[in-house]
């Protein structure tokens, strides 16, 4: 082994610790903010309009109010292939507990370094709604920063955010982090403030985009994007690029029954490459009824379907979307695949069929029967 290669990991360590300590303090630590998720790395960061998975609480806890079922998530990263740097978190979100009204819950646990210089933190979010497009959430996090042959200190942060459904397709959401400024060390040192602001906005059915604000205290705005396709029902391809400094990202997502996996890519102008995984576990629901579940979510925020009356009737050869949008439980990708069947079949022979179609599950078929009827 050559002499320059021997000295990569001590360089690293020393790089990792001059970022992190003074010369004049016993502890001085500055916290180093990484995203989490792959599916939000692989879209450039740009996470902060939407935050609809178990990770919210790294970007807008009031997106644990946009999850229809509990899930818990696993994340891992080796940040330009560096062991010095890895990056593990965990995060829970539930939005079934609580009695109706009472709102979402989460919590979360992340480590970030080596035996040299570490990060831990624990973390517990909350968020509800009011006004039923417009959410707010808190994440109370415990930070312990850890450097060896310095000691270790630790902070209670808090951060705070909101997020507002403008239209089916587009949601805008703010979010402060450290908004207590916590400090930290012999010298109270503030740990830095994160101020971010972001949109989603589904294009098409099948494609949405992401943007992202984002102010760090300490460094100049940095400006984030990315798109995300569900190229096949199970399958989304991701691309994002963000600047300050200016890196590329992409991923790729495979949904199956109830599990997620999730794989992104980001590049660095001088230092590389870092892959970053994920795996998701959703209890309640597959991949397919989660998707199908939040947009009934966003169909009641802008009550999109009034609701059929009993002694109603339906009839499937002649209802329009609209009509089929008034059945209990009903989405708009389950009504489409309704009348793609209807169109590809030219009728149907009986209420019955509907259980040939993708997603319609018993439950659903045996709340809309006693609404529908097939008449020529």
């Amino acid at each position: 082994m050559d002499t320059s290669t021997m000295l990569v990991k001590p360089l690293t360590c020393l790089a990792v610790l001059i970022m992190s300590i003074g010369c004049n303090t016993l502890l001085h630590a500055q916290a180093v903010r990484l995203d989490k998720g792959a599916r939000a790395i692989g879209v450039g960061g740009a996470f902060t309009g939407l935050a609809n998975s178990s990770f919210a609480l790294f970007y807008n806890p009031a997106g644990l109010m946009l999850l229809p079922h509990r899930e818990v998530s696993f994340f891992y990263a080796q940040p330009f292939g560096l062991s010095e740097l890895s990056d593990f978190a965990i995060a829970f979100a539930d939005p079934q507990t609580l009695p109706a009204g009472f709102g979402a819950f989460g919590a979360a646990a992340r480590r970030f370094g080596f035996e040299l210089y570490n990060e831990t933190a624990v973390s517990l979010g909350y968020a509800n709604v009011f006004e039923r497009r417009f959410f707010f959430g808190a994440t109370l996090s415990y930070q312990l920063f850890s450097i060896q042959g310095y000691g270790n200190a630790g902070v209670i942060s808090l951060d705070v955010g909101i997020l507002a459904l403008i239209t089916p397709e587009l949601s805008l959401g703010v979010s402060a982090l450290n908004l207590n400024r916590p400090s930290i060390g012999l010298s109270n040192e503030e740990i830095a403030q994160v101020y971010m602001a972001g949109l989603s906005y589904r294009v098409l059915k099948n494609l949405r985009a992401f943007f992202d604000v984002e102010k760090d205290v300490r460094y100049p705005i940095s400006f984030k994007s990315g798109m995300e396709f569900d190229a096949v029902p199970y399958v989304s391809l991701r691309a994002g690029f963000s600047t300050e400094p200016q890196r590329i990202a992409g991923g790729i997502g495979v949904r199956y029954a109830f599990v997620d996996a999730d794989y992104a890519f980001l590049t660095h102008p001088e230092l590389g490459f870092s892959h970053h995984l994920t795996l998701s576990v959703r209890f309640g629901g597959t991949s397919e009824s989660a998707q199908e579940d939040f947009e009934r979510l966003i169909d009641e925020a802008f009550e999109l379907k009034p609701p059929i009356k009993e002694g109603e009737k339906i009839n499937l050869n002649t209802a329009t979307f609209q009509d089929l949008m008034r059945l209990p439980r009903m989405t708009r990708t389950l009504a489409d695949r309704i009348l793609r069947y209807r169109q590809e079949y030219k009728r149907f022979e009986s209420v019955e069929e509907l259980k040939n179609i993708r997603g319609v599950s018993e439950a659903l078929f045996s709340a809309w029967r006693r609404f529908l009827v097939v008449e020529p």
